[in-house]
């Protein structure tokens, strides 16, 4: 928690950092500090994290409670290498703030396409 406030501080006060206007509009942000992508031949990313969202039910309140968040990934070619990077993602409506919530973001089926 304290590295993803810390990446988030960092992030802040570069002189070209994310408009406040822009955050103002977000619904939640989600900040993943140092995820970690390392590849030989097989690749793999993960990194942790902390996301807080807009109270109240219209997503217009003060900021609430963090919750925490992972990052994971694979991958499969010709590659070689390694890095760390900083996330921070901006949900920028109730639609992507509701399917983060419900955790079914990723994952939709419908029994109506043959």
């Amino acid at each position: 928690m304290q590295n993803a406030g810390t990446a988030m501080k960092e992030i802040l006060n570069v002189p070209d950092d994310i408009p406040q206007q822009l955050l103002d509009k977000a619904e939640c942000v989600i900040v993943l500090p140092s995820v970690i992508k390392f590849a030989f031949v097989f690749g793999a990313s993960y990194g942790r994290g902390a996301m807080t969202c807009r109270s109240e039910e219209d997503f217009a309140g003060p900021w609430g409670a963090p919750t925490m968040m992972a990052l994971e990934g694979g991958s499969f070619g010709v590659q070689l290498g390694g890095q760390a990077t900083d996330y921070v993602l901006l949900v920028m409506n109730a639609r992507g703030a509701d399917s983060i919530l419900s955790r079914s973001c990723c994952i939709t089926w419908d029994k109506s396409v043959k």
